[in-house]
């Protein structure tokens, strides 16, 4: 029996071959085919994520559906210099009416799961309120799921389609081949960290919420960028990891938020058409519908009490990660991996002189008989 040792080396150089063919064929690309690339590697998740939503028991295709073609847009939109002369804006708003149909169907999903899980601890008074909320709010999922079900099976084959003839050809030069991908995605990287640092020193109180929202919207695009350059550095993930904590920190503050804001609309509303129906009703109208029919009021008070406490202790945990340091020290660690992808897109010495002038080479003849 041979020795297993050796083998074991050789599959680790072809493993190394192989990590380094990767960097080679991706990140020292040019700017216009590896961003295409990579476009296009995004885009086939969206169509596999695509195919679940047509598995009813799939409870996380919504959600994956929507990450990828999140993924997709954030992409083609930071890398749209490179890859307008073949992407144009018609591709880009057809996946943004998609993405935009899949908004209130995932909503109201996190909704229902949320009031589903809180009523278990609520007291028999505050279930009324709970019971009614669910029953509504599943009936505008009903609706919301049908409407996206419309838009998805009009819509995305084409949208995909378009995409995909874009991304397959591009224009380019046999004098230059521009820029590096590597070094194209370090530029887009830090200039998205700047942004995100920006919108971070933004939020100074709770009450900031289109800042908040922004500083999400800025991290989501700053690490789908880390996503598509993950293999270049080891230092990437751990980057990907904080931004992926903040995100979903932000969009724990935006959805308790949003929905704070519409359960204080409902009360409203309860409370005005029990006003009315009251001084319709006459003596001893009002006391008997209630006790058929119980208001869901208090229920919805106690909800929206609680709402605004998840609101509280969100914003609390997101200030205690990110602070004016932590950021900082976040910044410089998008810096290094900047440099890294730089390095890396940097040409090598034999394509400094690949364009340099040479002296031809003469070879002598073979003598004969060799």
């Amino acid at each position: 029996m041979a020795p297993t040792r050796p083998r074991r080396k050789q599959r680790k150089q072809r493993k190394q071959h192989s990590a380094s063919t990767h960097i080679d064929d991706i990140f020292r690309d040019s700017v216009q085919r590896g961003a295409r690339r990579s476009a296009l590697a995004l885009l086939a998740k969206v169509r596999d994520a695509r195919d679940r939503l047509d598995d009813l028991s799939d409870k996380e295709a919504l959600h994956d559906f929507r990450v990828a073609l999140r993924r997709l847009r954030s992409w083609l939109r930071a890398f749209r210099p490179a890859l307008c002369d073949t992407v144009g804006d018609k591709v880009e708003r057809r996946l943004k009416r998609i993405a935009r149909a899949t908004g209130s169907s995932r909503d109201l999903q996190v909704h229902v799961q949320w009031v589903a899980s809180s009523r278990k601890t609520l007291s028999d008074q505050a279930r009324v309120g709970a019971m009614w909320l669910l029953k509504r709010l599943r009936q505008d999922k009903r609706e919301a799921d049908a409407d996206f079900r419309r838009v998805i099976d009009a819509k995305f084959d084409r949208a995909a389609q378009d995409a995909e003839d874009a991304l397959l050809r591009y224009e380019a030069s046999v004098m230059d081949d521009g820029e590096r991908f590597a070094s194209v995605a370090a530029d887009m990287i830090e200039l998205q960290a700047e942004a995100l640092s920006n919108a971070v020193e933004r939020v100074t109180g709770q009450g900031d919420r289109a800042e908040a929202h922004a500083t999400r919207i800025a991290a989501k695009r700053l690490r789908y960028l880390l996503e598509g350059v993950d293999d270049a550095s080891a230092s990437v993930h751990p980057l990907i990891d904080e931004l992926k904590n903040l995100q979903d920190t932000l969009g724990e503050l935006h959805d308790s938020q949003l929905f704070g804001g519409e359960l204080a609309t409902m009360i409203a509303e309860l409370l005005a058409d029990e006003g009315d129906t009251g001084k319709s009703s006459g003596n001893g109208g009002p006391a008997q519908e209630r006790a058929k029919n119980p208001s869901p009021v208090a229920g919805l008070r106690v909800l929206s009490r609680r709402m605004r406490q998840a609101e509280t202790t969100t914003f609390q945990k997101y200030t205690s990660t990110w602070s004016a340091d932590a950021t900082a020290g976040f910044t410089r660690r998008i810096s290094s991996v900047a440099a890294e992808l730089r390095a890396i897109g940097a040409p090598t010495a034999s394509k400094k002189l690949a364009g340099s002038p040479t002296k031809p080479v003469r070879r002598r003849p073979a003598k004969a008989g060799r």
